[in-house]
């Protein structure tokens, strides 16, 4: 009767060894993005995914975040414009003398 829980001790002990905490499995999440990632580290990783909901939310959202980065790319390598239009200026100045009055 002893040797199932022996054995589940064993296998439990076994899954810890090779699962990482969250921080490295952020991390691997992010590598494996790039590079294929040792079958150890991702066995590793789909073990802390089978259990921690938090790191499967991360992954979903930098795999979210990268899909949407490589169907807009043109959008990406437009910088952003440093000033205000003129018109913007004039509404943002006469709403601050507004306000102060």
């Amino acid at each position: 009767m002893k040797q199932p829980e022996g054995l589940l001790k064993t296998l439990a002990g076994v899954v810890a060894a090779i699962s990482p905490g969250c921080k490295e499995a952020v991390r691997l999440q992010s590598d494996a993005m790039y590079r294929r990632l040792p079958l150890l580290q991702r066995l590793g990783l789909r073990v802390h995914l089978l259990f921690c909901k938090w790191c499967r939310r991360y992954g979903r959202q930098i795999r979210f975040l990268r899909n949407a980065a490589h169907q807009h790319p043109d959008e990406l390598a437009e910088p952003a414009p440093r000033k205000l239009p003129a018109e913007a200026r004039d509404r943002i100045k006469q709403r601050l003398r507004a306000d102060s009055q």
